[in-house]
């Protein structure tokens, strides 16, 4: 299997950078040492920690269904994940089925370690319900290899009693950039500030930033990941827009460039800070254990004349390529990918259903916030890189442009200078 041989090296450098990395939970889990049963096909599946959580009464009732396959999940830490997938590749002993944090599929894909799932793919009677940047980021060459399986989505979130004390209409959130700044600056007084980003971890910067930058028509590098195009003026304004807010305007918290996203999280929540961009997974949160939050949920405001956008995170799940067990995996994908996992287990419990035919359910309906994240999801990007954690950490440089220190067009060209070399690398 091609590259393969170097998957042990790799997997240590992924594991000193992927602290960087955007989504997951720091939970540890252990893995299941049982054999097979006679007359039961054992299908190993290794999950992040999160999503394992997530799985795991599906797998339960998938289990009881039948008789023939058993599916056995193994949480594994997020920040660990790259790391010991590529360990286990390496020797030989790769589970069955992975779901990973869909900005790693690209690599692990282009190195052979997942099947070719094209023909199954083009069969499903829902593929086009999928969402498409997802399913964007399964695809080498013209050829399928994952599909999305969960999904988080960036939006704003705002304190409507906040807008309420200084005449705003609560709602009517900012639509633009330009609008964002004025409330922002009517939001910002004695100790409260208008706006907080995080932008400590990289990852979290770009959830909650990179929108603003494809919006105005700017990216990271070229859609199929082979050209660097950071430095663009679409990017760079949006560079300067966000650092302007933080140094000039004044309406961002000091320490938003250095913030982790829990930093900025309670700054929203101890209404220290007005309006955040943050993910669906926190209208739960919000909902649960702070019930005396009147808040608002809308699309991230976009530059005059552009387009919303948003960050699409989440996992998507992959058959390894030396299983013998792809009848039993594909059988589960789809059990997964079912109304009854997506609706019932993802959406109840305020996961994005990754099939857009059932963004319109009775959970979503009955907490209308989680709606807004479904439409932030059909404009969704992410980022496309066999190499991203490389460019994470040249990613990090946007600090200093939102700290003050250089000019945000300087950072922004030095890092296309910086991530084009490493796209051009072997």
């Amino acid at each position: 299997m091609r590259k393969l041989k170097k998957l042990m090296t790799i997997g240590a450098t992924i594991a000193l950078t992927l602290s960087l990395a955007a989504c997951g939970s720091n939970q540890s889990g252990g893995v299941s040492s049982e054999g097979e049963k006679e007359g039961v096909t054992i299908l190993e599946v290794w999950s992040r920690d999160n999503v394992a959580a997530l799985l795991e009464t599906p797998v339960k009732e998938f289990n009881e269904s039948q008789d023939k396959v058993e599916v056995k999940v193994t949480p594994i830490p997020a920040n660990a994940f790259a790391e010991q997938y590529a360990t286990a590749l390496a020797a030989k002993k790769a589970p069955d089925v992975v779901t990973l944090d869909l900005v790693h599929v690209p690599y692990f894909a282009s190195i052979g370690a997942f099947k070719d799932i094209t023909p199954e793919f083009d069969q499903l009677e829902y593929k086009d319900q999928l969402t498409e940047a997802m399913v964007n980021l399964g695809q080498v060459e013209g050829k399928q290899y994952a599909v999305p399986l969960s999904a988080d989505v960036s939006g704003l979130i705002y304190n409507k009693d906040h807008f309420r004390e200084v005449g705003l209409d609560p709602e009517k959130p900012p639509v633009t950039w330009q609008e964002l700044r004025e409330y922002a600056k009517k939001l910002t007084k004695d100790n409260r500030y208008g706006y907080v980003y995080a932008a400590g971890a990289p990852g979290t910067l770009m959830f909650n930033f990179l929108p603003f930058v494809w919006g105005n028509g700017g990216d990271i590098t070229s859609d199929d990941g082979k050209k660097a195009l950071i430095g663009s003026d679409e990017a760079v304004e949006a560079l300067q827009f966000m650092t302007d807010l933080t140094q000039k305007d004044k309406v961002a918290p000091p320490g938003s460039p250095t913030y982790q996203g829990q930093n900025a999280f309670d700054a929203f929540t101890t209404g220290s800070a007005s309006m955040i961009v943050y993910g669906n997974f926190k209208v739960s949160e919000l909902n649960l254990n702070y019930p005396d939050i009147d808040y608002g949920v809308a699309l991230i405001p976009k530059n005059e004349g552009k387009e919303h956008s948003s960050f699409a995170g989440g996992d998507l799940v992959a058959i390894s390529a030396d299983t013998d067990k792809e009848e039993a995996a594909w059988d589960f994908i789809n059990f997964a990918l079912s109304e009854k996992v997506q609706v019932e287990f993802f959406a109840k419990n305020g996961t994005i259903p990754v099939r857009e035919d059932f963004f319109d359910n009775k959970y979503f309906q009955e907490e209308p916030k989680y709606q807004v994240f479904t439409e932030a999801l059909k404009l969704a990007k992410t980022p496309y890189s066999t190499k991203h954690n490389e460019i994470l950490r040249i990613w990090n440089t946007t600090q200093e442009a939102l700290m003050g220190e250089k000019d945000p067009k300087e950072v922004f060209e030095k890092q296309e200078q910086e991530i084009q070399k490493i796209l051009d690398s072997k």
